[in-house]
């Protein structure tokens, strides 16, 4: 079992390629490190979150029925580097891994020097960014609830 289809169910590669062609202002990016800023943004999302500040990222996990759900945020400089991994008892599905990295484990073309991260000029950017972002989480997760369910 892989995620390719609940991806290409939910358009992830065309939504993920919206984003960074909106939010790809570069040049005004946010700079440095906003630990403060970005625990602000995320906990208006009220996820579980956890900071692992020796690598500086965020990870939330949850779980259902058989299946555990990661995703991995680092925000620094500007830039959003989403990451999603997907495990069904002890077996990970693949495509996973950064975002960008995705389309082409699907054997789908991606220009990823043109759509590889998001980038943010301000805090309601990041906040937007981080909505749609979360919104592919959740309809990842859907997506595989509702096979598995059809399956059974």
């Amino acid at each position: 079992m892989d995620l390719r289809n609940a991806l290409k169910k939910i358009n992830f590669v065309s939504r993920y390629q919206k984003i960074c062609s909106t939010y790809n202002d570069f040049d005004n990016s946010l700079r440095g490190n906003r630990k403060e800023l970005y625990d602000s943004v995320l906990a208006k999302f009220g996820y579980n979150l956890k900071y692992f500040s020796r690598e500086n990222f965020y990870r939330i996990v949850s779980h259902s029925n058989d299946y555990e759900f990661g995703l991995q945020l680092i925000l620094k400089d500007g830039l959003v580097e989403p990451m999603i991994d997907v495990r069904k008892g002890d077996i990970y599905l693949a495509p996973d891994g950064r975002f960008d990295f995705i389309p082409e484990k699907m054997g789908i073309e991606f220009n990823r020097k043109k759509y590889n991260l998001p980038k943010y000029t301000s805090e309601q950017e990041l906040e937007e960014i981080l909505r749609e972002i979360f919104s592919i989480y959740e309809d990842i997760k859907r997506e595989l609830q509702e096979a598995e369910a059809n399956l059974n």
